[in-house]
């Protein structure tokens, strides 16, 4: 008995060795089936494999309409992260006459702070200036409570928001100027406003920032690690509503103990002139 089970084991490991490893191309066609948990495990490994899926996935993410599958290769080329990846998302941004696909795009570049994509953000924003938009639907796309229209291009403006950055604010100041009309248009004067007010904060913080020799690089270079730390970047805003800066000293007082030693080091650098930046 024992003897049997051992074949049977090793018949098993030889199978299993045997079988060939699914191509990028194969894992891309699982992303519009209808196994969720093959999509899912077919995401995990494009993204393992980072630059050599992109042939595979740029053809999909740059097809037409908003299908899942689409969605599925936007996130997978955000998540893969590499200069290749973010260059399809940009050309995907440059191109896509549609705003649907487009404001996923825009989201992902936003969080990942693609500096690359403000101004093309800023030339689609400014087709729709003083425009009268509706609420609109995604009837269309067989998907009318996700997302709507107008929200798309609220998309949009938290992009730049997200990036931050200094060259946004001429954008949203000039997109206030000559505000959009309609009901979806209200909602996007309104992320104008409430962006517009976050960036020129955040542009004053910048400019006391410079105000230190090289600051600037240890402040950009601690900026760039949050995007990746959550957990860090939840208690820094926590801290910005409900702790009133309390703590975040205590987020950069940790972060002075973080073994990539770049990090640690801007984390100290910033609390060395923390009472003047909190300001």
């Amino acid at each position: 008995m024992a003897r049997f089970l051992v074949l049977a084991l090793l018949l098993a490991f030889v199978c299993e060795a045997g079988q060939q490893a699914p191509s990028p191309s194969d894992l891309v066609r699982a992303l519009g089936g209808e196994d969720a948990v093959a999509r899912l495990d077919a995401e995990e490994k494009l993204v393992a494999m980072g630059d050599a899926a992109l042939p595979a996935l740029d053809s999909l993410a740059t097809s037409p309409g908003y299908t899942v599958e689409r969605q599925y290769a936007f996130n997978i080329l955000a998540a893969i992260r590499s200069k290749k990846s973010i260059a399809v998302l940009l050309r995907i941004l440059e191109q896509e006459q549609d705003v649907m696909p487009r404001g996923a795009v825009c989201q992902h570049l936003g969080r990942l702070g693609v500096e690359e994509a403000v101004p093309l953000i800023g030339k689609w924003l400014l087709t729709v200036q003083g425009q009268p938009i509706d609420i609109g639907g995604g009837d269309q796309y067989g998907n009318p409570m996700v997302v709507t229209r107008s929200y798309a291009w609220v998309r949009h403006v938290h992009a730049l928001r997200n990036i931050g950055g200094e060259q946004a604010i001429p954008i949203l100041e000039k997109m206030l100027a000559k505000p959009t009309t309609g009901k979806g248009g209200e909602r996007i004067n309104r992320a104008c406003r409430t962006d517009l007010a976050e960036l020129k904060r955040e542009a004053a913080f910048w400019q006391a920032v410079r105000r230190v020799p090289g600051l600037e690089a240890d402040a950009k270079r601690l900026f760039a690690f949050l995007r990746t730390d959550t957990l860090a970047l939840i208690r820094l805003y926590r801290d910005k509503i409900i702790e009133r800066g309390t703590e975040g000293r205590w987020v950069l007082e940790s972060l002075e103990r973080h073994p990539d030693a770049a990090v640690a080091q801007a984390a100290k650098t910033i609390l060395a002139h923390y009472s003047r930046l909190k300001e």
